[in-house]
């Protein structure tokens, strides 16, 4: 099992990136949401994967979370949900929103992902409702704790997303620390989102 690589990006292609580790190209098919984060050509990247293994041979799936891997991992463990299903599900939604929809039982917003039926979005709500719940119970830090804090380790997790799109350690835990100071992120996803816009300011500034 791969479940982690480290390279350089080759090549976006339609239905994947290429990254060059040491000198070995590999297809790594990514949420189209990654596409647009991801540096030039030639920087790092690094990824947390999930490899599959097809009629056709073996594919890769690459995420830049843990909590993308393990989302794209549980909608493989619905019936009916393939890997091409789980990555365009993922690539309309953030592993937060998903998480929102199947807990509040809105089949709008899975419905809305291109391929996934009412039938389907059903499915996934029934099938991962008390997986997901049980999930949000141990990001949590608590009763009587606030329901927006960070899961333990959210800004490490972070911080390490960020270098795998290019940017280096030193940059990254300081926009990291930053928006930290400046908001309260209810998640990593949130995190990532915001110490992206304020990294993008600080280049233009």
């Amino acid at each position: 099992m791969i479940a982690f690589l480290k390279g350089h990006l080759l090549e976006v292609q339609e239905d994947g990136i290429i990254l060059d580790v040491h000198g070995v190209g590999y297809l790594v098919r990514v949420p189209l949401s990654m596409v647009s984060l991801l540096p030039p050509k030639g920087q790092p990247v690094q990824l947390y994967t999930h490899l599959v293994w097809r009629e056709d041979g073996p594919a890769l799936f690459g995420f830049s979370s843990r909590m993308e891997l393990e989302a794209f991992r549980s909608l493989l463990n619905v019936a009916g949900v393939g890997p091409r299903a789980a990555l365009a599900i993922l690539s309309a939604v953030s592993p937060v929103t998903l998480r929102r929809a199947v807990l509040e039982e809105n089949e709008n917003i899975l419905t809305a992902v291109p391929g996934i039926g009412k039938k389907t979005a059903r499915r996934i709500i029934l099938e991962l409702k008390d997986k997901l719940a049980g999930l949000e119970l141990e990001a949590g830090t608590g009763s009587g704790s606030d329901e927006t804090a960070l899961p333990p380790g959210g800004e490490e997790e972070a911080a390490a997303a960020l270098v795998s799109l290019g940017y280096s350690q030193v940059e990254a835990r300081r926009a990291v620390r930053q928006v930290s100071r400046q908001a309260a992120p209810g998640s990593v996803e949130d995190l990532l989102r915001l110490a992206l816009q304020w990294l993008g300011r600080q280049k233009n500034a």
